[in-house]
């Protein structure tokens, strides 16, 4: 099937007169819909078969008390100040219904969220600034909960509002299933039990008709990549996709702590036929209390490896930490770069804004969106007249197969196409008040 790149523009759609205000764009590839990343083997491809290896941190947003989804300029800022990084994707942490301390003070704020599309507009935001989207659940973490696990993480991502979340946005999204979910032998656990229920959960998702790649978590608190190494092949055989990334945290302090080990673990990843990303690297890990255990000699190899293997990572975290020494930034500005932030971005090895080979010189392909330099956003969409009064012509470089609406909790507006290039909302006057997608 040939391909043609278009863009998802957003539109902000206002009483008056029904107006449709441009508001900006990120590349979308597919005759009718936005096609997904998908994994080829130990690559992670984007929607144009790109390879992209993720590189940048995890950014717990709504553990922020100054931001309130319902204010777009509160979390806009913060992702405009974390995109300075040159990360190319962003982690997001996020709770299923009555687990974040928000719910505590106002029951029913996430899911609200949710449910009126403002975690959606976020993930929209991110995009425009040419970051990938890791979509995590908190709840259980370093838990061996099966029972919680399959009774409220995987109905979470099959509910409706959440599929239709993510199937709007799958050109740039990643489902992580679970932060850290689920014991091997050596913690108490059972490896097949962790193997057995993580395909179950797998299957669930793609029979609820999420396609997009479903990122999960070594075992032992993301620790064990031995153990996830040895059922990856097991996992990605059993989903009809084989659209899978493991994700390690390298807390190795007690686990790989000199070189020699972390390079083996590292080797045994790299030889593995599977796609493997670190989801969480940092400088300190916590062993009696936050940040006690000092383990910047850990992070460091393991970035130093993971560059010519092609491997990605997600440093915790950009802002918001129990320990300050392991926050990127000390307020959230770019400007204020702790030492371990100015490591991660500038570090003439691995850095995330560096010149290095991390950044794709010398032949060693990183992918797409790292810095300013964004391979996918070539082609060149208009939509005119801005504003317009609920029918609107693209001009386009490509010749436009297919154009679909959507509001921002994933639901299709009715579109009439009047010409080649002209269409127009079928009935203006149903629509509602919000931003929407085309």
């Amino acid at each position: 099937m040939k391909y043609f790149d278009l863009y998802l523009i957003f539109l902000k759609l206002i009483d008056m007169k029904k107006l449709l205000l441009f508001a900006g764009l990120f590349a979308l590839v597919g005759l009718v819909q936005a096609q997904p990343m998908h994994v080829d083997g130990k690559l992670l491809k984007t929607a144009t078969g790109n390879t992209i290896i993720l590189r940048g941190m995890n950014y717990p947003i709504m553990d922020d008390g100054n931001v309130d989804l319902n204010n777009a300029s509160s979390y806009q800022t913060l992702i405009d100040q974390y995109a300075m990084t040159g990360a190319n994707c962003i982690r997001i942490p996020w709770n299923t219904d009555g687990k974040h301390w928000r719910d505590g003070i106002t029951p029913g704020t996430m899911q609200g969220y949710l449910t009126s599309g403002r975690l959606g507009e976020m993930i929209d935001y991110c995009f425009s600034k040419n970051l990938k989207v890791i979509l995590e659940i908190h709840d259980l973490t370093c838990s061996n909960d099966w029972a919680a696990f399959n009774s409220t993480i995987v109905p979470f991502w099959t509910s409706t509002p959440v599929v239709n979340l993510i199937n709007a946005r799958q050109s740039g999204l990643i489902v992580n299933i679970a932060n850290e979910f689920g014991n091997d032998q050596n913690w108490g656990g059972d490896l097949n039990t962790f193997k057995t229920n993580y395909i179950t959960a797998v299957q669930a998702l793609r029979v609820a008709g999420i396609t997009v790649p479903v990122m999960i978590d070594a075992p032992n608190c993301g620790t064990s990549s031995s153990s996830i190494v040895s059922i990856a092949s097991q996992i990605v055989s059993a989903d009809n996709l084989h659209n899978i990334i493991f994700s390690v945290h390298a807390y190795w302090s007690a686990y790989a702590a000199g070189n020699a080990q972390i390079d083996a673990k590292m080797n045994e990843m790299n030889a593995s036929n599977a796609c493997y990303v670190f989801g969480e690297i940092a400088n300190k890990q916590d062993i009696g209390s936050c940040g006690d255990a000092d383990i910047t000699g850990i992070y460091q190899r393991v970035l130093t490896n993971a560059c010519p293997m092609g491997i990605g990572w997600l440093a915790w975290c950009y802002n918001k930490d129990c320990a300050a020494a392991r926050e990127a930034s000390s307020t959230g500005m770019f400007a204020n770069l702790t030492a371990f932030g100015n490591d991660l971005v500038n570090n003439s090895n691995y850095g995330l804004n560096s010149n290095s080979i991390c950044n794709g010189q010398n032949g060693v392909p990183l992918g797409l969106g790292v810095g300013n330099n964004n391979a996918e956003s070539t082609a060149k969409v208009k939509l005119y007249p801005n504003p317009g009064h609920g029918s609107f012509s693209f001009q386009s470089s490509e010749t436009i197969k297919a154009v679909k609406v959507y509001d921002v909790t994933g639901r299709e507006v009715t579109l009439k196409r009047l010409s080649l290039n002209l269409f127009e909302i079928e009935s203006v006057q149903s629509v509602s008040t919000g931003w929407y997608m085309y």
